[in-house]
């Protein structure tokens, strides 16, 4: 008699930048081996690919590119994936962050469904750069970070990747420039004058992103305390 098939539940989420309600299942076994081993490799494109796939795996609603998707969507929903597949609490160990602080380390737990995306008012996918310039935007995708970050030789060139791995159109009074290569928009970016470069910050310091503050109350000390954690990869520290 052949052994009988499992029913994996389903469930529903929100997609924080559509409002969308899709249904995901839990990742299976053989799936949570591939993340393990993601992690385990500490190699970033490695595991962003565990992550998408893993994801599109366990996303039940048809028609979702999870690529496409914002990398704080895709945070989100692995988060809500993990917490559906291994448990909503989480657990980290915290400690003072001023230095002349007790060094106590606390175990502070806390549930998934607590972490939300905050969005900010101020985000615009418009930056007017002067001169009669503008860029359009669009958030970035998990892929853009990544991409923008790996086999980078200094800082300035993951940020000058990252930006242009964003960029949707350039425009002026006249026109609206959409056909070109990451090389040029690079170029593009080069010959900016400083000013015009820090114009382009606002829109990514205004970006959503995965945040929660955590207070708790130090079991060495009795003092309370709290932080602000942002981003997915600083919940599983």
């Amino acid at each position: 008699m052949p052994l009988p098939k499992l029913v994996t539940p389903e469930f529903t989420v929100v997609i924080p930048s559509t409002k969308e309600t899709i249904k995901i299942r839990p990742f299976l076994v053989k799936e949570e081996k591939v993340l393990y081993m993601a992690l385990e490799g500490q190699d970033a494109k490695e595991i962003e690919n565990a992550i998408l796939n893993v994801l599109e795996e366990c996303i039940k609603t048809p028609g979702i590119n999870i690529r496409k998707l914002p990398s704080y969507d895709v945070e989100y929903l692995f988060l809500q994936l993990r917490g559906k597949s291994v448990g909503e609490k989480i657990s980290m160990r915290m400690t003072h962050q001023n230095s002349d602080e007790c060094k106590h380390a606390t175990d502070v737990s806390f549930d998934v469904n607590e972490i939300t995306v905050e969005f900010n008012e101020a985000h615009t996918n418009k930056v007017n750069i002067g001169g009669g310039f503008g860029i359009k935007f669009k958030d970035p995708s998990l892929s853009d970070l990544v991409n923008g970050t790996i086999n980078m030789n200094d800082e300035y060139e993951m940020v000058t990747s990252v930006i242009s791995n964003c960029v949707e159109t350039i425009y002026d009074e006249n026109n609206v420039y959409d056909d070109f290569t990451i090389g040029e928009v690079k170029e593009f970016l080069n010959s900016m004058t400083q000013e015009q470069f820090n114009k382009m910050r606002e829109f990514f310091d205004t970006l959503p992103r995965l945040r929660k503050e955590i207070a708790w109350t130090c079991s060495g000390c009795g003092k309370e305390d709290s932080v602000v954690v942002e981003g997915l990869q600083n919940f599983f520290t």
